[in-house]
């Protein structure tokens, strides 16, 4: 007879084969989180065991070797010590920190346990004054952050802040804003990224082909980006995470308010899907939303009712790619209808997919599921349309 240990075990691994569901980067029902800067925030593996969440983008390395002289600098949020790397020449405290050590176990337990794909995210929206001084000091910034949070370097002997934990590609959160411009730098902004995002897809993932390495951006909604606009056309990404919120001219907020009649901007995806030139012509434009008020500024939250007329408008398009949601511990902590905001999103989502949508205005407990309404199939069809 077998004990309750190993029944326990074996009820575990069904679990985890049910949970570890196939990833697909061509899908339209994607949901993605950044995780890193959550107040008291949970250990990456919680939102890991979500079924709703498909990508986890880890921020921050929010500092560059240019402006640093040295390693890169991190920013973790809790999950990380004061502990620093020296920097090996100087014997100086740097500013990456070294012990964050439930990170590395946590990414391993999320792709091989939970299916999910893990990225490191660059930049963030602080500190702001950050750039890459040249193509050079760009492949050498690929090359290190490959080494350390890439598959594991024979000889190699640098940092290595998630120990032998591997994440599944990089995303790019440049905010960075610099007034007066950094002598000689004017296009600060831009400078290096075409560079550094075609290295590490043309040449450091290929060595190691037997895995699938992912690249993303999260613009602002504003088009043209300053900071993208023109590296899409000769950089590859995969994801563009695009932030419709907290401004006023291009939200998913506007959207909203142009159809109730009460404003006449609108949300700029279209644009972004239509207009945005791509190196990759597949990337897929994701739905970036707030995932509770206090995750954004005042107004551009929506709530599940409004979310889904937004995302039905747009989720016929050709390359719409799903929602992202920042961040995850305000999402986690948005309960609606008694489940986490990207929940909420991924049943949406699931639900648009087979031609239904979501009963927002009576949930009780559960998400039910109604048959599309003529007019919302209507804006569907068109959708479809204009989405070829």
């Amino acid at each position: 007879m077998p004990s309750f240990a190993s029944l326990v075990l074996a009820a575990t691994g069904l679990f985890a084969a049910a949970t570890n569901a196939q990833f697909n980067a061509a899908a339209k029902t994607n949901v993605a989180i950044y995780w890193g800067q959550g107040p008291n925030q949970l250990r990456l593996l919680e939102h890991c065991k979500r079924p709703a969440v498909d990508i986890i983008n880890i921020g921050f390395i929010n500092q560059f070797p240019d402006q640093t002289g040295s390693y890169p600098g991190s920013n973790f949020g809790n999950a990380c010590y004061a502990n620093v790397y020296s920097d090996p020449k100087t014997g100086q405290p740097t500013k990456l920190y070294s012990q964050c050590p439930n990170i590395g176990p946590d990414i391993k337990a999320c792709q091989q346990t939970y299916g999910k794909k893990i990225l490191l995210s660059i930049g963030g929206a602080y500190p702001q004054n950050y750039y890459l001084k040249s193509d050079t000091s760009a492949n050498a910034f690929a090359d290190f952050l490959w080494k350390a949070f890439g598959p594991v370097q024979t000889g190699y002997t640098g940092p290595r802040p998630f120990g032998d934990a591997v994440v599944d590609g990089f995303d790019f959160d440049i905010e960075s804003y610099i007034s007066p411009a950094p002598s000689g730098v004017s296009d600060y902004q831009t400078r290096g990224y075409i560079s550094m995002i075609n290295r590490f897809k043309n040449i450091l993932f290929k060595q190691y082909p037997s895995k699938s390495f992912y690249l993303s951006a999260a613009p602002q909604c504003i088009v043209p980006d300053a900071h993208f606009a023109t590296v899409m056309k000769s950089a590859w990404f995969d994801f563009m995470f695009i932030q419709f919120y907290n401004t006023p001219q291009c939200s998913a907020r506007a959207a909203i308010n142009k159809a109730k009649g009460t404003g006449t901007a609108d949300i700029s995806f279209d644009t972004w899907h239509n207009s945005a030139a791509s190196l990759n012509p597949n990337v897929r434009f994701y739905l970036g939303l707030p995932g509770a008020p206090a995750a954004a500024a005042s107004g551009y939250y929506l709530n599940p009712a409004e979310a889904q007329s937004v995302i039905r408008r747009f989720f016929g398009r050709a390359k719409f790619g799903g929602v992202m949601v920042w961040e995850a511990t305000y999402d986690y902590t948005n309960t609606v209808c008694g489940r986490p905001y990207g929940g909420i999103m991924k049943d949406i989502l699931k639900a648009l997919a087979s031609g239904t949508s979501v009963n927002t205005a009576n949930c009780g407990g559960t998400i039910k599921r109604r048959r599309a309404t003529l007019e919302e199939r209507r804006e569907e069809i068109k959708g479809r349309m204009l989405g070829q």
